[in-house]
């Protein structure tokens, strides 16, 4: 439970934790099993509440919410639609309500908010001068249908035999075991892809082309979490691939799809956590990502893999780390003259 007390502004009204920021037990050498027992089992931690109710949301997408893997051995408009409706209705629930709950009803008020400059309108930086309706579009119009492509080819791919390749079916503990490992490993495979992944669009080239309409979400609310350039969304989705390859069910690749396509909206949702009631907030690492959106160069990845400290762009959101990012970008322009 984050202090309220410690909900004090600045002159600019920015909010930043009581506490650095601090990587998962995980990435500490060396390891601390107690710690360590307590961030995977405990609650919060790592397995509960947050991943464990994407797995269930999962489980139960592939139950009810999706046809048949015999069916969808080719490609056909109805089960096409059929996903892609379902896609587009679980992100406007999600990204919507948070919207909603945060943006315009403020539920939790200034609470846990990092700056309370509001979320931009009539602006030039985005579609229809609106930055909720130019995220909404590129979201709804654009993201939707790319979550729907990785997620029909991986169907196509696992119904023909293309994917799941490995026969375990004569070992139905190693099969589960293996599939209970992926589950457990697909949110680090997640944040390694994306650090990576972002990484590269930081690129000059890719960053001015492609990236940098993300950043012009410098206030950030939750429809911004997947207001990308197309070429962005490919990328970004491409996570997937990983379980492409080492997948046996088709439930690992869905899991890994829909953590990429959910996490964004609560990181940056532009509250520190979603406060449930007095005894439990939901963190989403939303000041680890916010950091790099008003700094843009820290916080690639996320808190949960050590890629930000080991390459030196890892922001803590006090002012030594802060001083050691402006250092940094200063050598940097030095040395490209």
């Amino acid at each position: 439970m984050t202090d309220i007390a410690a909900n004090e502004r600045n002159a600019r009204g920015d909010w930043r934790p009581a506490k650095p920021i601090a990587l998962a037990p995980i990435n500490n050498w060396p390891l601390r099993p107690k710690a360590l027992a307590k961030w995977l089992f405990g609650f919060p931690g790592y397995l509960w509440p947050q991943n464990a109710f994407w797995l269930g949301i999962a489980v139960l997408t592939w139950a009810y919410l999706t046809p048949d893997l015999a069916t969808m051995k080719n490609f056909e408009l109805w089960w096409i639609a059929l996903i892609h409706l379902r896609n587009m209705a679980m992100i406007l629930a999600l990204f919507g309500g948070l919207h909603l709950y945060f943006h315009v009803y403020k539920r939790q008020g200034d609470t846990l908010r990092f700056n309370t400059e509001p979320l931009a309108t009539n602006s030039r930086r985005f579609l229809f001068r609106n930055q909720v309706r130019d995220n909404m579009f590129r979201t709804l119009i654009i993201s939707v249908p790319t979550i729907t492509a990785y997620e029909v080819i991986s169907y196509w791919a696992f119904a023909n035999g293309y994917l799941g390749f490995l026969d375990l079916a004569g070992s139905p503990v190693l099969f589960w075991a293996w599939f209970a490992a992926l589950v457990l490993l697909a949110p680090v495979i997640h944040s390694v892809h994306f650090y990576f992944g972002h990484r590269l669009l930081h690129a000059k080239w890719l960053y001015k082309r492609f990236h940098a309409l993300h950043h012009r979400n410098v206030e950030i609310g939750p429809w911004s979490g997947l207001a990308m350039h197309p070429v962005e969304h490919i990328i970004y989705f491409s996570t997937v691939v990983v379980q492409w390859l080492v997948a046996l069910h088709p439930v690992n690749a869905l899991f890994q799809i829909q953590l990429a396509a959910f996490l964004p909206a609560l990181s940056h949702s532009g509250f520190e956590k979603l406060r449930v009631n007095d005894n439990l907030d939901i963190d989403g690492g939303g000041y680890f990502h916010y950091l790099h959106h008003k700094y843009f160069e820290c916080n690639y990845g996320g808190s949960l893999t050590p890629l930000d400290r080991l390459f030196g762009t890892f922001h803590d959101g006090t002012p030594e780390a802060h001083g050691r990012m402006m250092n940094r970008l200063r050598e940097r322009r030095r040395v490209l003259g």
